[in-house]
């Protein structure tokens, strides 16, 4: 697998990642024997970046990666986020060495690589950057060894430009704004990159929307994203891997991009992202996958 420079923090990653919300299926229900089982053959696939959070499959994440690592030889980069422990969006700076200190029990490490602050939804300002608010304690925590660099995720364009030019963050992960069908976070990827930060691109396939995941998920779209994903369909109909490898090389095909994760749900979906994600993409295909989203 190609490696790619993780911004500032000089950590070279494979440029797939693995994304730790699906471990043990889309239902959670699956042993955790099988998410242990694909954490491993990600690693021996070349898969070196792990992103998990403190909430996924109600807080089983962690523990499902700590048990797949313990004992292992690996340079694998761990990163886990905040924002759900003890309650949910308490951003206080207690809260967030709490949660911090949970995490690394449950991942059996005695430091992360990346401390993420965790915002699906933008909170207040005051309560990240304020006394003793969340950028407090993520500092603390690098600070006391429990973490090697910090990072800002979320997919509100405005608050994590924002969050960009306080030079706090190391990392950018954003999630559903650079895509096959919304390449909206292009710009901030840039400012990002123009500042060093390492740049995640999370969900590429669009929490599988361009997987596995349709059938499910296309009653939920609007219109103009119904005629989008027509286009596409013609568009990319003789592309290796289908929309789903057009979708992992579309999110690669972007210069800042570190590495795009990949939500994988077994050891052989994470064999089938990786397979079908090498290669690269046309200036003149990428030219046409975002002028679908104009039409």
């Amino acid at each position: 697998m190609r490696t790619r420079r993780l911004g500032r923090t000089g950590l070279e990653v494979g440029e797939i990642g693995l994304g730790g919300a699906w471990l043990l299926g889309r239902d959670g229900r699956a042993p955790v024997e099988s998410g242990v089982a694909t954490v491993r053959r990600a690693l021996e696939l070349g898969v070196t970046y792990i992103d998990t959070a403190e909430c996924y499959i109600g807080g089983k994440s962690e523990a499902v990666i700590g048990k797949a690592l313990d004992g292992v030889q690996t340079s694998a980069v761990v990163a886990t986020k905040f924002g759900h422990r003890p309650a949910d969006h308490d951003l206080s700076r207690d809260a967030v060495l709490a949660s911090a200190e949970e995490s690394l029990r449950l991942l059996r490490r005695p430091s992360m690589d990346i401390f993420q602050l965790h915002t699906p939804a933008e909170p207040p300002w005051e309560r990240v950057f304020g006394p003793g608010g969340a950028a407090e304690g993520m500092i603390e925590a690098r600070e006391r060894g429990w973490c090697r660099f910090l990072g800002i995720t979320g997919r509100d364009i405005d608050f994590l430009r924002r969050c960009i030019e306080t030079d706090v963050f190391d990392t950018l992960l954003v999630f559903m704004r650079y895509d096959l069908l919304d390449q909206s976070a292009s710009e901030l990827f840039d400012e990002a990159h123009a500042r060093d930060m390492g740049v995640i691109q999370a969900s590429p396939l669009r929490m599988g929307l361009f997987g596995s995941a349709r059938d499910s998920m296309e009653g939920g779209l609007q219109e103009s994203e119904r005629r989008q994903m027509e286009a596409l369909d013609v568009l990319l109909a003789d592309e290796p891997g289908g929309l789903s490898g057009a979708a992992m090389r579309f999110a690669l095909s972007h210069p800042a991009v570190s590495v795009a994760l990949s939500g994988a749900t077994s050891a052989a979906d994470i064999e089938n992202i990786v397979e079908v994600s090498a290669g690269s993409m046309s200036a003149e295909l990428v030219a046409a996958i975002r002028a679908t989203s104009s039409a």
